[in-house]
């Protein structure tokens, strides 16, 4: 429940996560995977919109209109592309680019 009201209303660490340099990014990115990746398939579509509000106008702009919904907190991002007859891995190396471009 606390992820989702974080996701509507924010939280203390998003202003603090905003002000990363893109540098502290990619070093954040690193530490989570092998491949320097923030984002992988495997993870569910409701925490990444938590931790990277700007992933959610990216997904809908790929097809994904229904982000918001209940199924998002419990799908992985490839499961939600499968559904809408995207491909999870180009949409997860775009994502992962969209990310450090915008310092997300």
């Amino acid at each position: 429940m606390g992820a989702l009201r974080d996701l509507f209303f924010g939280n203390d660490t998003e202003s603090e996560e905003k002000d990363m340099s893109n540098e502290e990014i990619k070093a954040e990115a690193a530490a989570e995977n092998k491949e320097g990746n923030i984002i992988t398939a495997d993870m569910l579509v409701g925490d990444i919109i938590a931790k990277h509000p700007l992933a959610a106008q990216f997904l809908m702009e790929c097809g994904m209109g229904c982000i918001y919904c209940p199924a998002s907190q419990m799908e992985s991002l490839s499961e939600a592309c499968a559904v809408h007859g995207i491909d999870g891995e180009e949409i997860t190396d775009a994502l992962n680019d969209y990310l450090l471009e915008h310092n997300a």
